[in-house]
Parts: C-alpha cells; structure tokens; sequence
C-alpha cells in the first residue's frame, strides 16, 4: 500500500466497500497497521467502525489501537484490574474477569449509557452497582453474567433485563432474583443452601412469580424445586444439578416423590436434565414410570446418583 497507485485506487472506493467487504477481513491489530494514517479520509472511515471487538490482557493494554478505536469499540473484555474502563462509552457489552474496586466504580449509566451486556465473573458484594443494575438504572441492559451476589429485598425491578446468570444464598436469595427481574426468560442460578430449616418460599412470594421465565438452569438441593415451580409455571426447559449428598433412604425418596408431584405441575415442560445423589426410587417401581420425561436412566458412583433426562446424554 505504499504504491501510489494502489492509494489512488483506494481513494475511488466507496465508503461501504471499506466497512463492509475489506476492513471485516483484518483483524482490530492488522486494521491499525494497515490502514491508519494512509490519509485523512481512509483514518475517518476506519475510526467509523462499529462493533469491534477487543481482549485487554498483558499483552495489549498498551496496544495503540485501543486509544485510536476509543470512540468505537462495542464490546470490551478486560482481564486485568487496573485496567482503566471509564473511557469507553461506546461499550454495548463489558466482561470482566477480576473487576477492582475502580473498574467497579466506573459502571454507571452515566459512562456507558449503551451496555446491554456485562459479565463479572468474581464474587459481587458490591451493593451500590447491584442495586443500579436491579433498579432499572441501566436503560439497555437485558443479559447479565455474575459470581456468587450478596442480593437485597431494597432491589426495586429491572424489567429489561432477559437473560440472568446469578449465584445466591437460599430461598431469600431466589425471591430477591425473581421480583428484581420480572420479565425474565432465561435464568442460570446457583443456589447455596443456608442454615434455615425451611427451605421452602414464604407465602408472600408468590407476588413474585414469574410467567415469562423459560429455560432454568439451576444448581442447588432438590427440596427447593417445588417451591420454585410455583413461581415459575410456564417453565419449558429445566437443567439440575445436585450440589448435596443424602443421608436416609425414606427421608430422600420423600423429597424425590415430593419433586415428581411439583414437575406435574408444569405443563409446559419439555426438556429435563437432572442430577442428584438422593436415593429416589423403589426398587420395585422403574424410574422411567414416574413422570413422562423420565426417558433415559443412567447412574454413577456405584448406583448412588442418578441422571435423568428426556433427550440421550
């Protein structure tokens, strides 16, 4: 390209030529290299990018390109803490995987007025910046991805929000998620087990339920299920995954039996993936009769866990 023929060329090119069919073949570093400061008209063109997509580790926290693509860069993954974020206004999605305090600090409407995505994948006890998020405070943000959430009844609603990754502590934590986050379709949950004896939902949270939740992928202990179904009844996809092991045959196949009778309830099921350790069956009675998406039986750890599901695994 330092012919001047070829600029020349170049020059007679259109606008969305650039954009469309030869800037998508480079990646964000071969674009800087290659293109930047050919001349004026071709460095606008290039600064006009969107949805570029950059990494910041060691490697290129310094990179020039991060300065001049400032304006443009859409989505941002940050995988260092003293990473300065504040400047990138542009940001539709952010993923941090050690945010600091500062970088914390720094996720407010005010800076990044367009994020709909953010992905904090550390343990969040930070009360102001959740309860932004959970109060609506975020105009564009539907899809969240977080570590273990300190959560708080003082979460007023977030009806955008649509997709929810989110670990909390017993049912609190699940009433807290679900009034929060109204419109909900896809939630991942983990779900810690606290030292409450009654680990089924207040009466009063059936002002939470929720009628758009479909897909729920949860990891907790199989007695809150049937509570969770009656707040979630058009539940179409369900994954879980046991996190406790059981002591006592009777008490364990009462559980099992309790959950069988609250799937019942959902009619709109059509997928069920289910791990646990609870010794769920009688050894007269095949799993496979119990409920209709029992489909495919399998066990581990010597017959003391189970898998099922409705679809092959």
């Amino acid at each position: 390209m330092n012919n001047n023929s070829d600029l020349m060329h170049l020059e007679n090119l259109l606008d969305e030529i650039f954009l469309h069919e030869i800037f998508p073949l480079f990646s964000w570093d071969e674009l800087y290299y290659s293109f930047s400061g050919l001349n004026k008209r071709i460095t606008t063109v290039l600064r006009s990018l969107m949805h570029l997509d950059f990494t910041v580790d060691s490697s290129t926290q310094h990179h020039p390109a991060l300065a001049f693509f400032l304006s443009t860069i859409t989505r941002l993954n940050v995988r260092l803490g003293k990473f300065d974020i504040k400047s990138f206004s542009a940001l539709c999605s952010l993923t941090l995987g050690y945010p600091s305090l500062q970088q914390r600090n720094s996720i407010r409407p005010e800076n990044f007025p367009y994020l709909e995505y953010l992905s904090l994948s550390y343990p969040l006890e930070d009360t102001v910046l959740l309860n932004l998020i959970f109060s609506d405070a975020f105009e564009r943000l539907t899809v969240c991805r977080f570590d273990r959430t300190s959560t708080d009844h003082s979460w007023s609603t977030s009806p955008k929000i649509r997709s929810l990754s989110i670990s909390v502590h017993g049912p609190y934590g699940i009433i807290c998620v679900l009034r929060a986050c109204p419109n909900i379709s896809r939630l991942n949950m983990i779900v810690y087990p606290t030292s409450q004896i009654n680990l089924s939902l207040p009466k009063h949270s059936l002002s939470c339920m929720n009628f758009h939740l479909r897909r729920l992928s949860i990891r907790s202990i199989i007695e809150m299920l049937p509570s969770i179904f009656k707040l979630t009844p058009n539940l179409e996809w369900l994954t879980f995954d046991d996190i406790l092991c059981y002591d006592g045959f009777e008490n364990s196949q009462m559980t099992f039996k309790n959950f069988v009778n609250a799937l019942f309830m959902l009619n709109h099921i059509s997928y069920l993936y289910l791990k646990t350790m609870v010794q769920a069956w009688d050894q007269y009675i095949s799993l496979n009769t119990l409920h209709p998406l029992f489909k495919h039986i399998s066990y581990y750890k010597a017959h003391s866990g189970v898998i099922i599901s409705s679809l092959p695994v």
